[in-house]
């Protein structure tokens, strides 16, 4: 019994991570979902994901060998326990990794800086925060600050809350960083909330210097990149990424700076 439970668990953690928890849970509970349920419902259930058919399927074959006289509705609110279990234990924990920006030397395996902001971006759900000291797009000759400007768009339009944070200062050109956000920005898309610290007159030392992004207050990333090519890909850069409370605590910070309007509109 207790392995089932640990598949089943497993069960619920992939599912889960594929959004398509919710799902087959509704569907277990209106019995669309059953035992014998054919191919055709489980493609339609997939929508499109070969491993979320997969899954579905090795938890019909788990349902009807080792836990066949549960009904499925104890099954759904059984995936669902199980899933509220997971989440609990993810928030309290902490992980890191270590992330990277540079040339690649053999032996060593860290992620890459482009590679964690693409993944951090694509799985957020509700809020993402990215503060920045340098924007830059222009000599962006691999097109990589355009697609992290294309991803941050698409998060918008699914519903994901998005506020960015530059620093205020004048380039040499005129430019600023909210010009150039302005001119990389999809006009189709809403215009995120912008904001800056608005640094004090004579204080021409002061920089709003920090690289950060965090994603739904779980998954963040702390790193000297700025936001360029560059930085992304070919500067030696390091950066810490970090789940779970440092990322709450980070996010926290970031929202009481602004609610006492220590950060304001750029």
């Amino acid at each position: 019994m207790l392995e089932s439970a640990n598949r089943l668990a497993m069960f619920a953690k992939e599912l889960m991570d594929m959004d398509a928890l919710e799902r087959v849970c509704e569907a277990l509970e209106s019995g669309r979902l059953t035992q014998g349920s054919t191919g055709a419902i489980r493609s339609a259930m997939s929508h499109g994901s070969s491993q979320v058919e997969l899954w579905i399927l090795r938890l019909q074959d788990l349902w009807g060998s080792e836990l066949n006289g549960m009904s499925g509705s104890n099954l759904g609110i059984s995936l669902q326990a199980a899933a509220a279990a997971i989440k609990n234990e993810r928030a309290e924990s902490t992980r890191t990794q270590v992330v990277w920006s540079g040339p690649e030397v053999e032996g060593s395996y860290v992620r890459a800086t482009r590679e964690v902001v693409r993944e951090i971006v694509r799985n957020a759900k509700r809020e993402v925060i990215v503060v920045g000291y340098w924007l830059a797009g222009r000599e962006d000759g691999e097109g990589i600050i355009h697609e992290l400007i294309q991803l941050l768009s698409e998060a918008v339009t699914r519903g994901v809350v998005l506020t960015v944070v530059l620093d205020e200062r004048q380039r040499a050109d005129g430019t600023d960083n909210r010009r150039i956000l302005s001119d990389l920005w999809p006009t189709s898309t809403p215009f995120p909330r912008l904001l800056t610290w608005r640094i004090p007159p004579g204080e021409r030392h002061l920089k709003l210097h920090a690289k950060v992004m965090v994603a739904d207050a779980n998954d963040a990333l702390v790193t000297s990149a700025n936001l360029t090519w560059y930085a992304m890909d070919r500067n030696i850069e390091m950066g810490i990424r970090v789940t779970g409370q440092p990322a709450a605590v980070i996010a926290s910070h970031i929202k009481l700076l602004d609610q006492n309007e220590i950060l304001q509109t750029f």
